[in-house]
């Protein structure tokens, strides 16, 4: 199966590589289009997001990429939308991925993703030590931004749970997660299916879980594969797996970039 990866970073934020190697790499893994989408600016965090000045650059190099490629791969211009993110421009973007990596609390805001140690000092000093209580403020935030923010695919959605603190089965997560989708499904109709955790070794299964996937399912939502790659070797990684994740929970299908429009695929 030829497959489509619009969640990829890059130099000009976290990535490790260039955008052309990155679409080197893709061209080589036989993939019918490749996005890049760096991080949004965020002027209260700035350890992996692009930086004011840069986004310029940025759509030079991916239209100067494009148009050497063209005929081999489809390449298109995206951004990790971070809820908080002011956004100018929006019309220069082919897709918004949206995503929240930060709980805002009385004094801030505090990653979510960013490692173990400072996701717990979070739960520790503003909820209670209380994960459950965490996820929910996570989540909450998570509908208030893709209400706000409109995005054109919804982001590694249950990204609290990444270094296992947050208890998947307890009843109380499961609920908030599920409103939380259903609302943002009503929004954004396409999920991700995020396999960058266990390209990084942190989880052993996708976001979202399968819970979710089934109720994703269940309301007529769709989906679309994405690696979350910084590095040309993560491309589609997992995704032959994630196929069959998907065909096992009931979908037929998935979304791809193609031709410049969101397109549904037979899986």
């Amino acid at each position: 199966m030829r497959y489509c990866d619009l969640h990829t970073h890059t130099k000009f934020s976290d990535g490790a590589n260039t955008i052309e190697e990155m679409v080197c790499a893709a061209i080589e893994k036989n993939m019918i289009s490749i996005g890049i989408s760096d991080h949004s600016f965020t002027d209260f965090d700035l350890r992996y997001c692009m930086k004011p000045g840069s986004f310029n650059d940025y759509h030079r190099e991916i239209d100067r990429v494009k148009a050497k490629y063209a005929g081999q791969i489809e390449v298109y211009a995206g951004l990790e939308y971070d809820g908080y993110t002011k956004l100018e421009n929006r019309e220069l973007y082919d897709y918004l991925i949206g995503d929240c990596h930060y709980v805002k609390t009385c004094d801030g805001y505090h990653s979510v993703d960013h490692a173990k140690d400072e996701q717990w000092q979070a739960i520790e000093k503003y909820f209670d030590s209380d994960p459950q209580k965490y996820a929910k403020a996570y989540f909450e935030t998570y509908a208030e931004r893709t209400a706000i923010n409109r995005p054109d695919i919804l982001g590694h959605f249950d990204l609290a749970a990444k270094f296992g603190f947050v208890n998947e089965d307890d009843p109380t997560y499961r609920n908030a997660a599920i409103e939380t989708m259903l609302t943002c499904l009503e929004i954004t109709p396409i999920v991700e299916i995020n396999t960058g955790a266990i390209s990084r070794r942190i989880r052993t299964t996708q976001y979202p879980h399968d819970f979710l996937l089934k109720e994703i399912l269940s309301h007529n939502g769709k989906v679309i594969l994405s690696s979350d790659s910084h590095r040309p070797e993560n491309l589609c990684f997992w995704f032959d797996e994630a196929v069959e994740v998907l065909k096992r929970i009931g979908f037929t299908s998935m979304m791809v970039l193609k031709g410049g429009k969101f397109e549904e695929v037979g899986l």
